[in-house]
């Protein structure tokens, strides 16, 4: 077969992510694709500017296999850039806009990405670590008025000569289309890699499981270095609907967008939730368009409430989901979230791609009612760990991707999230390795031990606190000093919230540091 015949081929069947926004853009070229800042993008103009930007990867020698990272706040150029690099088989690797530097740079140099686009807002983030990104080939900067960083391009330059083409290269469906990573219960984030199929099974349980159309209006407030925001974006621009969209969650500027621009869809964390919600002048008039929200992650009862009462006509969703199932899992029909709640956390039934099943400790079903881990399996399910063939043959040992997380069935087989598995801490929206904090703060010299848990917390769900015993060097240390080291290590979301001193900490007969029982001593505590 020839290299055109071959082409021709994979362009017949294939399952491209690319392809989404071009064939919607074939249908619908003067609809609106996305409402940004009170301008109107349509299908046509974010095709072209994703073309280009596929076509300028190409001309710079990226094809298949190759990364493209992106730090920004959410903005049409981080959109096209996920649709343009997909169409010449490039992954995206979205960068947290909440980590430091160093870290920023450390996950650029594990996916060896060759490409780089900064958005001018978030450039003093990696200002400091500039010099680390010499092995980038092509690096873009994303903002005309801001001064341009030494090895940087502005982005409008180097799109000007492209033409809005749609670039044909042969891509497998099975190719990555990004790379995320993700803090675990290890310090090192793994890297989960979900390939173009992978997010064709996300769209079919986004369209099916949640009925997200063009008759819909979602907000994309999420932001689109989170799996989920990727996935309510490709929901949006694969059914032709527009969507609203936000650089960032900020009570103010979600309702002002629910008030004004016609949302009927909401997709957002708890914590989001709870910053809408103390908002001292809602009304319920506010919300007379909304039909859909999904809330993901644990929404205190009282909270669920006032969302059901501010807006009685929402079809209100709990939503339990993993970056490893790209990002399905499980949730609620109807008004399950309210009916429910009798368990701490409903999470329904499996989304259409997927079988979920609990598991007993030799991986075994789980009887009813008995708590277990839940495991998972379909074409959701990852393709792996980016380069890290351990982690994931133990993650989908057994035939299933073992999700570290407890969960439990009532009889009608309806699911309950129960606990983890993996010592994570799960604040406000953001996943953090306790692991990762113990060991930077045990690199001070006043820490002689530290156990660091997660407590129940009014605004962050779970808030990180840290349970420390002095050194003897260390008797004078004070919270702030501890602190202000931590700052200088880690992204803000990871620095505890607060910090408690101990004479011990308990421990098991085998040496293993009780942190239920730190709970149970702190996780009342103010």
């Amino acid at each position: 077969m020839t290299e055109a015949e071959a082409l021709e081929e994979n362009l017949l069947h294939r399952f491209n992510v690319g392809d989404l926004l071009h064939r919607s853009a074939c249908r619908h070229p003067e609809a609106a694709a996305l409402r940004f800042e009170r301008q109107d993008v349509t299908y046509r103009d974010l095709d072209a500017l994703a073309a280009r930007m596929g076509q300028a990867l190409r001309r710079a020698g990226l094809g298949p296999g190759d990364v493209v990272a992106v730090l920004g706040l959410n903005s049409p150029e981080f959109v096209a850039l996920w649709f343009g690099a997909s169409a010449i088989g490039a992954a995206l690797l979205p960068l947290n806009a909440l980590l430091r530097g160093p870290e920023l740079v450390q996950a650029i140099g594990r996916a060896r990405a060759r490409a780089l686009m900064v958005d001018a807002s978030l450039w003093p983030l990696m200002a400091g670590d500039a010099a680390s990104l010499s092995a980038v080939e092509l690096c873009w900067f994303l903002g005309p008025d801001a001064p341009l960083p030494p090895g940087f391009r502005r982005l409008e330059e180097v799109l000007a000569s492209e033409p809005p083409e749609w670039p044909a290269v042969a891509v497998p469906s099975d190719a990555m289309a990004t790379l995320l990573f993700t803090s675990g219960t290890e310090a090192q984030p793994k890297g989960v890699v979900s390939t173009h199929l992978n997010w064709h099974a996300a769209l079919l349980s986004a369209v099916a499981d949640l009925e997200i159309g063009r008759r819909q209006r979602p907000l994309l407030a999420l932001p689109l270095f989170h799996v989920a925001g990727l996935y309510v974006l490709l929901a949006t621009l694969a059914t032709g609907a527009t969507g609203v969209l936000l650089r960032r969650i900020e009570p103010r500027a979600l309702l002002r967008a629910i008030q004004e621009e016609g949302v009927t869809y909401l997709v957002l964390p708890a914590t989001a939730y709870l910053g809408l919600l103390a908002l001292p002048d809602l009304d319920p008039r506010d919300f007379t368009r909304l039909q859909h929200g999904i809330v993901f992650q644990y929404l205190p009862g009282s909270a669920m409430a006032r969302l059901g009462q501010l807006a009685p006509q929402v079809e209100w969703v709990g939503y339990w989901g993993q970056s490893e199932l790209t990002p399905l899992g499980a949730s609620t029909r109807g008004q399950e979230v309210f009916s429910r709640r009798a368990r701490p956390d409903p999470i329904g039934a499996a989304h259409l791609p997927l079988e979920l099943q609990v598991v007993d400790a030799d991986g075994r079903p789980a009887a009813r009612g008995e708590v277990g881990e839940l495991v998972a399996r379909g074409p959701a399910v990852m393709a792996g760990y980016f380069q890290d063939p351990a982690r994931t043959a133990e993650a989908f040992r057994g035939g299933w991707h073992h999700t570290g997380d407890l969960a439990a069935q009532d009889p009608d087989g309806f699911l309950y999230f129960v606990d983890r598995v993996k010592d994570i801490i799960k604040t406000g929206g953001e996943n953090v390795s306790s692991q990762e904090v113990e060991e930077v703060m045990a690199r001070h010299p006043a820490v002689g031990q530290v156990s660091v848990i997660g407590v129940p917390d009014a605004y962050w769900v779970e808030a990180v606190v840290a349970v420390v015993v002095r050194s003897e060097a260390g008797e004078r240390v004070e919270a702030g000093e501890l602190l202000a080291h931590c700052r200088r290590e880690l992204a803000a979301f990871k620095v505890p919230k607060r910090i408690y001193f101990a004479e011990a900490l308990p421990k098991s007969p085998a040496g293993k540091v009780l942190k239920r029982e730190l709970q149970a001593l702190y996780g009342g505590a103010s």
